[in-house]
């Protein structure tokens, strides 16, 4: 079956889940006169998504190529929820993301996401080949100085940061992490004890920004992958610049306060446009970083990126310790399962 043609597995539950649960909602009052305890509405609401989310991957899975497994699930886990391992991550990240559909600023845009996506989508039909071949138009350089490791990304749908999301279909996680792959020092519950925390993150060309998101505060809880549910965007504080026709770069998870630029100022590549971050839907600092065809995350399609790095082209995927001076170098990898995510 055309990948295309795949059911999209991250809005229908939300879809499903929101519909029967309000539906639902409607009839315990209406009809029944009844009134659940918030307690029950919450784990209402979890039980229809997941039901969805299983449903949909029963339905997918006779479609879907074996995924390479992620290289993080060698590495340790960050802050005091190690003790969980990667299980705990996904079961307490994926929940309070969840509990954005409770707040009415995520909520829509969620809602813009689905309908823009579903325009978007209706773009890159016919246009794939076209889509993941694109060659950009102006030079990129990483986002930043020295050292970094790309916890999440690549440019095919084995190693693709969320390759059903058009929009960040090709983005990237970029954190900083010593020879362990440990990302923090002492216990990883402090934002201080990251090593990229506060770290300048640098326009990856000459361009002109067109948004700014800040005043969005640190995700709470950091070191217990806590998703900021109650923040008034899922992707934190994050700069938009347009960096050529038809190519926007979009900075996620930014620190409040720390962004220089307002929108119709022109940087140049390299220049400072904030500090990483833990803002948003963020399981521990990083930054987010993806190429789109438009100013809206909304509507737009992920655009395939390669970065000029040491003085050559490079493709980089997850795994990958990139350096601004040196190049790239690859962390062994193994047998295929299913990805993780900051």
């Amino acid at each position: 079956m055309n990948k295309t043609k795949r059911f999209q597995a991250w809005y229908w539950p939300i879809i499903f889940a929101l519909a029967v649960y309000f539906f639902g909602l409607w009839c315990a009052r209406q009809l029944w006169g009844l009134e659940p305890s918030g307690v029950v509405k919450l784990i209402t609401y979890f039980v229809l998504y997941f039901l969805a989310v299983g449903g949909i991957s029963w339905l997918n899975s006779s479609t879907a190529e074996p995924v390479e497994r992620h290289p993080a699930y060698d590495w340790p886990v960050s802050g005091p929820i190690r003790v969980l391992g990667h299980w705990g991550v996904l079961l307490v990240f994926y929940p309070t993301a969840f509990l954005s559909a409770f707040n009415p600023f995520q909520l829509r845009q969620q809602f813009l996401q689905i309908f823009g996506q579903e325009k978007a989508a209706k773009r890159l039909k016919g246009n794939e080949l076209e889509n993941a071949q694109y060659q950009t138009k102006v030079r990129y350089r990483l986002p930043f100085h020295g050292e970094w490791l790309v916890f999440n990304g690549g440019l095919t749908e084995s190693t693709s940061h969320s390759w059903q999301v058009l929009a960040q279909r090709y983005a990237y996680d970029f954190v900083k992490a010593d020879q362990s792959f440990c990302r923090h020092k002492a216990s990883g519950a402090r934002l201080a004890h990251y090593y990229c925390y506060n770290e300048p993150i640098l326009a990856a060309a000459n361009g002109e920004v067109v948004n700014v998101v800040d005043g969005i505060g640190p995700a709470p809880l950091v070191g217990f992958a806590v998703a900021d549910f109650l923040c008034r965007h899922f992707a934190g504080n994050h700069v938009v610049i347009r960096h050529a026709d038809g190519e926007y770069g979009f900075y996620a998870h930014l620190i409040k306060g720390s962004i220089p630029v307002k929108v119709g100022d022109q940087v140049t590549a390299g220049q400072e446009i904030g500090r990483c971050g833990h803002t948003g839907h963020s399981s521990e600092p990083h930054l987010h970083f993806h190429l789109q065809d438009t100013p809206s995350i909304y509507s737009s399609l992920g655009l395939p990126i390669r970065f000029h790095i040491a003085g050559n082209i490079h493709e980089i995927k997850r795994g990958n310790r990139v350096n601004t001076e040196s190049g790239i170098r690859s962390c062994p990898n193994k047998a295929a399962r299913r990805s993780n995510r900051l």
